[in-house]
């Protein structure tokens, strides 16, 4: 009892001594329950040896000397009052010193490990579980290991290309601290061989943030070939469609000034942080903005492809689950909701619709399903409130689902599937789904999918037969839905459209 006393006597009293009065200490928020448990187990110091610092404490401040690679500030870990504090001249700041030393520590290793807010709390549709993290076990088990700097390395996030992220904020970050990028003023539609004034400002503006300087022509208002090459890498970049041409898309893009981009970055390295540290060994990761699923297999991605996502108004939410079985030649059991809302009425145009579909009608009548004519149903007089049937449509050329699904188990029935319309996948914006994601190439994703348990030629055969098939997979494979407006793609950046809106948030 009078341990605990003492240590909250020193964490009170020595953080109000008149030698820092211009550096109100009292005012912080200091995590007193844990430095409490913290200095019960050391003699006063945790950091400091003869008022020295330790090779441990150079490592920890070397840490949260980083934090702004991660989009934090150096003020939220007391960077700037450690660095004022002299543990050598006093008792008194070399105590205040190891406290804040110690609290900064806490907090940054906590928020670096899995993020600093709760994805709850400002993502709606965010159901991927935030892990558990114990900021005072870790460090007190660093110390006692005495391998503190590797650590501190090891809560870094490894997946997605964290660091990448880290090292395009500190650019972008240089582009702020230069005075950004020149506004580029309304124009006409303009491409190659055209004339404009403001073709000088887009000339500056991708000379700022693109590696490959552009050189003026002897024409400065001319829009030049290398012109149009750095308007289509620029667009490759901030998922726009690739034409080469300045449209009020691409210039609403340019635009976006340098600030607003390093709020943005830092926002996706905090969501990057919310996932799970250990994705898997094998595991499919679909990025929602940016209209892409990558699989990846002990670190290696093995596949790239386009999807469609969710409408804005029928997201695609944010979850995590396990692909465990392939699906040859799927029936469709349309969800109520779609059959309600999007059914309904095509039915209604079209007496003939679901027979041209191979849409079976069910009803449930006396505790058992049965089917029902879709001649024989007034579909008029029904509507979206009032619709006692299920859906089903069965395998074939215009089922929904394609030739084969992704059955993973999820309270949204959320899955990944093939789609016979394939023309959708040339958009550059491709939320046309109610919510599942279709797939670019199916084919690839069964084929990594059955790797260890199906040779190609086997798979081949089983899609050939054109039969509803079900194929247990011998281990399930992670998938991961996700929401990154900013995005590593092969080392380079890219930046994607806030479909969602949730950027706003």
């Amino acid at each position: 009892m009078k341990k605990h006393y003492f240590i909250w006597f020193t964490l009170v009293f020595c953080l109000v001594s008149p030698a820092q009065a211009d550096n109100d200490l009292s005012s912080l928020k200091l995590n007193v329950s844990d430095l409490t448990q913290l200095y019960q187990s050391n003699n006063g110091f945790v950091w400091l040896k003869n008022q020295q610092l330790t090779v441990q404490a150079h490592d920890a401040l070397e840490f949260i000397a980083n934090a702004p690679l991660h989009g934090f500030k150096l003020s939220d870990y007391h960077y700037d009052l450690l660095n004022h504090l002299d543990p050598e001249q006093s008792k008194t700041q070399a105590r205040q010193f190891d406290l804040l030393l110690s609290d900064g520590l806490l907090k940054l290793t906590k928020h670096v490990a899995v993020g600093k807010y709760n994805p709850a709390e400002l993502e709606p549709d965010w159901h991927i579980p935030q892990e558990k993290f114990n900021a005072l076990a870790f460090i007190q088990q660093a110390l006692i290991e005495g391998n503190l700097k590797q650590q501190l390395n090891s809560i870094i996030p490894s997946a997605i290309g964290y660091q990448v992220l880290g090292s395009a904020l500190a650019r972008y970050q240089t582009y702020v601290d230069n005075g950004g990028w020149p506004l580029i003023a309304e124009a006409p539609l303009l491409m190659v061989g055209d004339k404009h004034a403001i073709i000088p400002s887009v000339r500056s503006r991708l000379n700022i943030s693109q590696s490959d300087n552009l050189a003026t022509p002897s024409s400065p208002n001319l829009f030049d070939n290398a012109l149009a090459n750095a308007v289509k890498q620029f667009q490759q970049q901030h998922g726009l469609k690739i034409d080469g041409v300045i449209g009020s898309e691409t210039r609403q893009a340019m635009n976006i000034s340098a600030q607003q981009r390093v709020e943005q970055i830092k926002l996706n390295l905090e969501r990057a942080r919310w996932l799970p540290k250990d994705l898997g060994q094998r595991y499919v990761l679909v990025n929602i903005p940016n209209f892409n699923l990558t699989a990846v297999e002990n670190g290696q991605q093995k596949l790239s492809m386009k999807v469609i996502v969710g409408k804005k108004h029928r997201p695609t939410p944010i979850i995590s689950s396990q692909i465990s079985h392939l699906v040859l030649h799927p029936y469709w059991n349309v969800p109520k909701r779609l059959a309600r809302l999007d059914l309904l009425p095509k039915q209604q145009l079209d007496p003939n619709y679901f027979y041209l579909k191979n849409i079976r009608v069910y009803q449930y009548q006396h505790g058992q399903r049965d089917e029902v004519d879709p001649y024989l149903i007034d579909w008029h007089e029904l509507n979206t409130r009032r619709f006692p049937y299920s859906l089903r449509q069965d395998p074939g050329e215009d089922n929904a689902l394609g030739q084969m699904k992704f059955f993973m188990k999820n309270p949204w029935d959320i899955y990944l599937h093939d789609t016979p319309n394939k023309a959708l996948f040339d958009d550059s914006k491709r939320n046309y789904s109610s919510g599942c994601i279709r797939l670019e190439h199916p084919s690839a994703l069964a084929a990594f999918s059955v790797s260890n348990m199906m040779t190609n030629s086997t798979l081949a055969e089983a899609i050939a037969s054109g039969k509803n098939q079900w194929h247990k997979l011998k281990t399930p494979i992670n998938v991961y839905t996700t929401y990154f407006t900013v995005w590593t793609d092969n080392g380079g950046l890219t930046f994607s459209p806030d479909s969602y809106n949730r950027d706003k948030l």
